[in-house]
């Protein structure tokens, strides 16, 4: 069914009498307004003319997420691909990488934690202590620049608090889970007003990881072994200059035995991977209110991220296939991160205000530096005695960028806001490497927004807007000798997205409902791939001639009573490209996008007794979507059903809990081509999503 058509009887649904005043009095507790901070300028999320969705604590804890990959299927037009043992590569409206083998990330989709930048690395995204989340759908070039180009997730952890506060929280489940988390805040100095204030939380997760490796007799060899630790300070240097620092630590070692010939939850390889992640980074956020004319607040973030990839590429043992015939793959990749950013933005106050008084203005300036080295080792074996192949290749990757950016929204009248806002940013690359790499690329990027929103009524704002997205060009490293100058380079894309969307406010403000209409239209648009060339499987990026991303998110929340609550979200996509593949005898023209499903629901209702009794349902579905751009292989559209129940008095919180309740099996990612000796036989392999798992969780605040 098209789009179009469905969009139309969704706005029916869930806008009905969205234009009439609604007076219905209502029992329930209304719902409180969220401030999205991800923004140039904090708004809440119901002005906001963007498609956002926004989880705050209480609904993560509701969710029982302690890790992003928890929730992010559950969000509209929002997948990943399970390249690993966390989603660290994230597709939003379609758009977004599946895996990064090149050595010089170009991410779409920005991933930010505490406004430390970790796109393409979101491993570290643990979701204990944390104020809220925010996923800003579609290009967010005006706030965050060429990392932004599908979208944004902000994770943001709750601040020092001026009382003391703290919290227990322990967990226990199948897959042999443990979880503790422990987070303690409050001022060095509580007779003192202006004592500086701090908040440190820790977390550790351990677990088995949901496979038995039958060769070597284990079961943890796909095991999670994750540590947490984010410290948080704020001090009132004067009455007007504020300093907040954050220092967050992650340590990841994690196991990666997910493959097998079989696609099965039993593998049988002899040197099962690994998936670690260390990053260490800070952020120091200076707020000087110090006039009327502006707010200047300058935000410094610094981080050091140490990554081993590796895994098992055959599959099975050295003597699977027989003693005749020994078969020996193994990839394993090291890179060292460092990021620096440096951000300085001016924001008017009330009397600075243009243009006789009717609007407000925002100026700034933006730095970033990427350094990063790579060192891949990949071999080969067909025999007892020495590797038939093996390389080993180093790079080192520099991305810098500077840009200027500015927004004014001009109040028409109280009613009606018009927002306008441009980035102009120099993109310089660096790279080279040891089997003769050598790329400067640069580009000059602009993109912008402009948008109208409107107040209806007190219950209704409607909003449109336009905005230009923009992503750096770049290039295909690794290739080798005698590689064809068509899968060197690649250039910049661009893109226009137009957007239409109503916000509503009913029934004394106890039901939310929001629903947003998108095209965007994309040039040059870049889509990656993989080829066998030379005796090697290279990975590329190519251009495209165009490509279009459309369709419909509509989301819903409903305190039906002040014990009982509803809730829903909706996306739907289509997506369309022209032009030729590198991969000439694949014809992609006419199908969808990879990882683009043409929907995604998540329905649920939760039930919160001041008895203390608390109980939770909730059903996520996802289309089946085709895997890459190289292949028409696709997954099965599938259901995932969650539940929790549990009891909260006072300070203390339990509950029992179920993932996939019903043990649906599903898939997050799959490939095609021969995985034995002589690659004789090109067979589909799949990687399975985690079955049921059983826990139980209890909470102290103390």
């Amino acid at each position: 069914m098209k789009v179009t058509i469905l969009s139309v009887a969704i706005a029916s649904l869930m806008a009905g009498n969205a234009f009439a005043e609604i007076t219905v009095k209502q029992d329930p507790t209304a719902l409180e307004p969220i401030t999205v901070s991800a923004d140039l300028r904090d708004i809440s999320q119901d002005k906001i003319a963007a498609s956002v969705t926004i989880l705050n604590e209480l609904e993560l804890q509701d969710r029982g997420a302690t890790h992003f990959g928890d929730v992010l299927l559950q969000l509209p037009n929002v997948n990943f691909s399970a390249e690993g043992s966390r989603p660290r590569h994230l597709q939003i409206r379609g758009m977004g990488e599946r895996d990064e083998y090149t050595g010089a990330p170009n991410a779409s989709v920005g991933f930010a934690i505490d406004d430390i930048d970790f796109s393409g690395i979101g491993m570290a995204a643990n979701l204990f202590d944390i104020k809220q989340v925010e996923v800003l759908r579609g290009p967010q070039s005006t706030r965050y620049g060429a990392n932004a180009f599908a979208g944004l997730v902000n994770v943001q952890s709750n601040d020092p608090t001026p009382y003391r506060e703290s919290m227990l929280e322990v967990t226990a489940g199948q897959d042999d889970l443990r979880e503790i988390g422990l987070m303690t805040s409050g001022a060095f100095d509580q007779s003192k007003s202006d004592s500086p204030l701090y908040r440190l939380s820790l977390f550790k997760h351990d677990s088995d990881g949901f496979r038995k490796n039958t060769f070597l007799g284990k079961d943890d060899t796909n095991q999670r072994d994750e540590l947490y630790v984010r410290g948080k300070l704020h001090f009132t240097l004067t009455p007007s200059t504020m300093l907040d620092l954050t220092v967050l630590h992650a340590d990841i070692d994690n196991g990666y035995d997910v493959w097998t010939l079989d696609n099965d939850f039993t593998t049988e390889t002899d040197q099962p991977g690994k998936d670690k992640q260390r990053s260490t980074a800070a952020a120091a956020k200076f707020t000087v209110d110090g006039s009327d004319t502006f707010t200047l607040i300058s935000t410094t973030t610094v981080a050091a991220s140490d990554l081993t990839y590796s895994y098992d590429g055959d599959w099975v043992d050295r003597l699977f296939w027989g003693a005749a015939n020994p078969f020996v793959y193994t990839y394993q990749n090291k890179k060292q991160r460092d990021t620096f950013t440096q951000e300085f933005r001016f924001v008017s106050k009330p009397k600075s205000r243009l243009f006789n008084n009717s609007t407000d203005w925002l100026a700034g300036v933006y730095y970033s530096r990427l350094n990063e080295d790579n060192i891949t080792n990949e071999t080969f074996e067909d025999d007892f005695t020495s590797p038939l192949f093996s390389t080993s290749k180093s790079s080192q990757f520099d991305a810098n960028n500077i840009a200027l950016f500015g927004q004014l929204d001009h109040h028409i009248n109280d009613h009606t806001l018009l927002s306008g806002g441009v980035r102009v940013e120099r993109n310089k690359q660096d790279f080279s490497s040891n089997l003769g790499d050598d790329f400067s690329p640069s580009d000059n990027l602009i993109g912008g927004h402009i948008s109208l929103s409107y107040d209806i009524n007190n219950q209704h704002n409607i909003y449109g807007s336009i905005a230009r997205g923009y992503k750096a060009g770049g290039f295909n490293a690794g290739l080798g000798i005698g590689t064809g100058s068509q899968f060197i380079q690649f250039n910049k894309e661009t893109a226009w997205n137009y957007e239409l969307g109503l916000k509503s406010s009913l029934f004394d403000n106890t039901l939310k409902t929001v629903i947003t209409l998108f095209y965007m239209d994309r040039n040059d648009p870049q889509f990656d791939g993989y080829s066998f060339v030379n005796s090697n499987y290279v990975f590329f990026t190519e251009n495209l001639d165009k490509a279009e991303n459309y369709g419909v998110e509509a989301e819903f929340d409903w305190q039906v009573t002040s014990a009982w609550r509803v809730f829903g979200s909706l996306g739907l996509l289509q997506t369309k490209v022209e032009g030729q593949p590198i991969n000439t005898a694949f014809v992609m023209s006419g199908r969808d996008q990879a990882h683009a499903p043409n929907y995604q629901f998540n329905l649920g209702t939760q039930y919160r007794a001041q008895t203390g009794l608390f109980a939770r349902i909730d059903v996520t579905g996802v289309d089946a979507f085709y895997y890459d751009n190289v292949h028409n292989f696709k997954s099965q559209n599938y259901t995932l059903t969650n539940a929790r129940i549990g009891y909260e008095i006072d300070k203390w919180e339990v509950y029992l809990w179920a993932k996939n309740l019903f043990d649906q099996t599903y898939t997050t990612r799959g490939f095609v081509f021969a995985n034995d000796p002589g690659f004789a036989n090109t067979r589909e392999f799949e990687r399975l999503g985690d079955p049921r798992q059983v826990g139980v969780t209890a909470r102290m605040r103390f």
